[in-house]
């Protein structure tokens, strides 16, 4: 490996770990203030955010971790060499490299990923998931996502050998018409595998919500409730999908909890994304931060690839030795993209809590569902500073109620 390239790994992670001690300083010192600003929240929020950062922390580094290790470690090129055997095809050599991949993935991350989805939630009181149930969705997760991928890995890898200078700007463009399909599909295709879509029992509630709809003018729009009660005890809704495939979905945590007016400010909240064009407004930022993305990760990836000297077993971008490379550099751009990409969000959440309060002309609502919702959820009413710019795909539970307060 090239001793600049080995300076350049070295240095990023140093910084890596400073800035993790920047957010756990800020974070520790922005939790001494909320205590002296909101003695009632309880010591059990607090310890729920901290052990929620020590999660945060471990899994960053992680994530830069384990894909450089597949390469610097020459596992990669070994998945490669069992993959391709006796001269397998691109196609069926990228589907055995990917559920081989997936699989090792998987065993890496599960001692977190149990601890953190599973054991802290009933720590904390936040879970009704059996374990049972935890396996089930992580292996139907594990099981959807990796034999959609290896269905099509080969594609973009076809693309990088027959357009080695333009695969990228390729599949930027491609990026458009996969996200609308994919809008479209998951909300009635997708997420049935996970949970049970069925209509709201309430039939009065959900007469109120038909008339939010049609005040919106988003009256062909479907209304259901989705079985969270399984898994969780926090109650949240959303509006997805695109064309036939838009629903307002309310989780039936959040039927159970909130009363009808408060019910309604979480709905017209939602609606508040459609009727602002936030869906696709995001599809179309997506498939235009695409086309810039995958130009960095292959000018990146060249550049890495061309430094590490054959050191990672493999000298060609094409090579399907290459998807951890690949996953690394994603990694470190949508790190680094991250406060643009969170900052568009909570103008958008902004622009949603504004919608919700023309809709129903009911800030008291609003407040009270806030409070609510971060209370059960153990939420704290902000995060530091540079959490909130990193992290943050919402204004703050403090910043939210002062706006409808002032509304």
């Amino acid at each position: 490996m090239d001793r600049n390239l080995s300076l350049v790994i070295g240095i990023f992670f140093i910084l890596l770990i400073c800035f993790i001690i920047l957010v756990l300083i800020s974070e520790y010192r922005n939790m001494d203030n909320l205590k002296i600003e909101y003695p009632n929240i309880s010591e059990k929020a607090y310890d729920y955010r901290k052990s929620n950062l020590n999660i945060w922390a471990i899994n960053l580094i992680l994530k830069f971790l384990i894909p450089l290790l597949f390469l610097t470690t020459g596992l990669s090129q070994k998945i490669e060499r069992i993959a391709i055997g006796s001269g397998r095809s691109l196609f069926l050599t990228g589907f055995i490299y990917i559920i081989i991949f997936s699989l090792i993935d998987l065993i890496l991350f599960l001692p977190i990923d149990f601890y953190s989805s599973f054991v802290l939630k009933h720590r904390f009181g936040l879970s009704n998931q059996s374990l049972g149930r935890f396996l089930e969705l992580l292996l139907k997760s594990f099981a959807l996502n990796t034999f959609v991928l290896s269905l099509i890995i080969w594609f973009p890898y076809s693309l990088m050998h027959k357009y080695p200078n333009r695969w990228w700007l390729y599949l930027g463009l491609l990026s458009l018409p996969v996200i609308v399909f994919l809008n479209f599909i998951s909300p009635m295709y997708v997420d049935p595998i996970f949970n049970k879509y069925t209509a709201i029992e309430d039939s009065e509630l959900e007469e109120d919500i038909r008339l939010l709809l049609e005040k919106a003018n988003i009256e062909n729009a479907e209304i259901f409730q989705v079985d969270k009660s399984r898994d969780t005890k926090e109650m949240n809704a959303y509006m997805t999908g695109v064309f036939k495939s838009k629903r307002i979905v309310l989780w039936d945590t959040t039927i159970e909890k909130l009363n009808r007016r408060e019910i309604l400010s979480v709905t017209a909240h939602e609606m508040g994304h459609y009727g602002k064009g936030h869906i696709w407004k995001g599809i179309l930022l997506g498939g235009f931060g695409s086309i810039i993305l995958m130009y960095l990760v292959y000018k990146t990836s060249t550049w890495l690839l061309i430094k590490s000297n054959g050191s990672f077993g493999f000298r060609k971008i094409y090579s399907i030795a290459s998807i951890p490379l690949m996953v690394l550099v994603l990694n470190f751009y949508m790190f680094f993209t991250s406060p643009i990409n969170n900052f568009i969000s909570r103008h958008m959440e902004r622009e949603a809590d504004a919608y919700e309060i023309q809709l129903t002309e009911d800030s008291e609502a609003a407040i009270s569902t806030m409070l609510k919702l971060y209370e059960e959820s153990l939420g704290l009413p902000r995060p530091s500073n540079i959490f909130k710019i990193w992290y943050h795909s919402h204004p703050t539970a403090e910043e939210r109620i002062e706006f409808f307060r002032k509304y």
